[in-house]
């Protein structure tokens, strides 16, 4: 068989570059192998890179920290209103409304529980004046911290620097690279049994779902980039092309095909015995029901994990106003309200500790569910049996008592 009458086969379309396959420097690793700080369970650049992949993950990301922190909070007096401090309250208002130069407290809080939902870690720096009292609160990025294998602190590593935090109410040490106090430092962390140095997020056992979201989701772009022209190859029987043609047919498929729709290629082909013919390179056709289905799943076991209902990030399907209610309260019954409590256990506890306030206890605010007319009257009722009194009931409103 003469050589022109091989069958040819020619990729036409772009050429992706090579990409080096060398593992970075790990700037971690001397730290890991000295024992100075425990390596975290997983990647946490990894974990954080999920909250920007997929979007069904930073929905329940964003719900979880605006109905956990972000709405706002409130100091209560711990026992009678009437016994507790005036001074102190107006300690911890200016605190917490002057805790950083660039943020609110509220802000601060976001920041620190997003990062808790995404790597399962968040970080707040403390600061204090020259009196020694606590005057600032920060968030520090926690992909660029680590925990001290001693327990004693923390070390965070950015753009090749390195500050060591200590724990807060810990004995003064001074930084070794800047010569300064230590600054304290809260860490927030979600229990995982396969560490107690670090916590995991909820998005870990979701994964899988994920990565084969952003797979379907990357298909379809890369299909309607090319004007829904499925992968096809070109094969050419009882002769072979000629450069002109080759070229021609490269032009077309780089340049007409991609974002022009409705173009049609002519190919004169010279002798009988020559044929040209496209065919698909994809196994069978894609049922998009059966697409839509599997990314629907994979939506759903991100919002599993997280527990988040689905009325909080917008998903509407079989939605009603009853069932959205049912799931909203479980929502906050189940999952807000426990993590409020922890994270005010872990503040009330600073309070009282360093600042030596006992009077007064933080809150936050929590998700509002009720409904003015129902409450009236469920209040009216007790009223009615005797069973709360009206000052009772308008503390429970936040109000004062009438007598």
């Amino acid at each position: 068989m003469a050589i022109d009458e091989l069958i040819k086969a020619r990729v036409v379309g772009e050429t992706v570059g090579g990409r080096s396959q060398q593992l970075p420097e790990a700037v971690w690793s001397e730290a890991y192998a000295t024992g100075e700080v425990v390596q975290p369970p997983y990647d946490l650049e990894a974990l954080a890179s999920l909250y920007e992949t997929n979007a069904a993950h930073k929905a329940c990301v964003d719900a979880k920290a605006t109905n956990i922190v972000g709405l706002g909070y409130r100091f209560v007096p711990v026992g009678d209103e009437r016994e507790a401090s005036a001074e102190n309250l107006a300690v911890l208002e200016h605190l917490f409304a002057t805790c950083n130069p660039d943020m609110t407290f509220t802000e601060v809080m976001r920041a620190v529980w997003t990062d808790v939902e995404c790597v399962g870690n968040g970080y707040m720096e403390l600061t204090r004046n020259s009196r020694g009292q606590l005057d600032g609160m920060y968030h520090v990025p926690a992909t660029t911290v680590r925990v001290r294998a001693d327990r004693k602190g923390f070390v965070q590593e950015r753009e090749g620097q390195r500050r060591r935090f200590r724990m807060v109410g810990g004995p003064e040490e001074i930084d070794p690279e800047s010569g300064l106090v230590q600054n304290e430092m809260l860490h927030f962390m979600k229990y995982t049994p396969m560490s107690s140095y670090y916590g995991v997020p909820d998005i870990v056992p979701a994964v899988s779902a994920v990565l084969g979201d952003k797979a379907a989701r990357e298909y379809n772009v890369d299909f309607f980039t090319h004007n829904a022209v499925p992968r096809m190859a070109i094969i050419v029987e009882g002769g072979q092309l000629s450069e002109e043609v080759l070229e021609q047919l490269r032009h077309f498929m780089q340049s007409e095909v991609k974002g022009q729709g409705h173009k049609t290629l002519v190919l004169e082909v010279p002798g009988r015995e020559t044929r040209v013919r496209l065919e698909k390179l994809t196994a069978g056709g894609q049922e998009d029901a059966a697409f839509l289905d599997y990314r629907r799943a994979n939506r759903d076991e991100v919002l599993l994990v997280h527990r988040v209902p689905p009325s909080k990030v917008t998903v509407i399907e079989n939605a009603n106003l009853a069932n959205s209610k049912d799931q909203d309260k479980t929502f906050r019954e189940q999952v807000v309200r426990p993590e409020q409590r922890r994270v005010e256990y872990r503040f009330n506890r600073l309070i009282a500790e360093q600042l030596g306030i006992g009077d007064w206890a933080f809150r936050f605010n929590e998700l509002d569910l009720s409904e003015a007319k129902e409450e009236a009257e469920v209040a009216a009722v007790y009223a009615g049996i005797g069973a709360l009194t009206v000052d009772e009931i308008r503390g429970k409103m936040g109000l004062a008592p009438l007598g």
